[in-house]
């Protein structure tokens, strides 16, 4: 497991007023919770979606390679680390469909940068700013 993970450990609150999405309102509320379980990140996700539909998720994250997915039509994510910021590519065969980066500006504040094809091509960014709660 690498150190530079360390500093993202924990639970973020999102603060919607800081947040803009591509693709229409970004969600109302949401909570990410980041921890290490041996050689695994394990990601859970909640929250409350701009249309006001609930959203809960969850997944682990093998830190040693590639982590087959089975369900959906992403087959595998890759992790990459680096000193603060990390990002999850999604695979589809060997085309990346999807990336997540999470950037910390300081140790109490993470910016996710998601980012997909509109299917004509053209990558489209939606942007959350989270906090730190602990």
């Amino acid at each position: 497991m690498s150190d530079d993970l360390v500093p993202f450990l924990g639970h973020w609150v999102m603060d919607p007023s800081r947040s803009a999405y591509s693709g229409g309102v970004p969600p109302r509320s949401g909570h990410y919770d980041l921890r290490l379980d041996g050689d695994r990140l394990v990601v859970s996700i909640e929250g409350i979606l701009g249309s006001g539909d609930p959203i809960r998720t969850g997944y682990a994250l093998d830190l040693n390679g590639d982590t087959p997915m089975t369900v959906g039509r992403v087959d595998r994510v890759r992790t990459v680390i680096e000193p603060r910021r990390f990002c999850t590519i999604a695979y589809v065969g060997p085309t990346p469909v999807a990336r997540a980066w999470r950037i910390l500006g300081n140790l109490n504040e993470m910016t996710i940068i998601q980012s997909a094809s509109d299917g004509q091509g053209v990558w489209r960014d939606d942007v959350s700013v989270y906090l730190r709660q602990y």
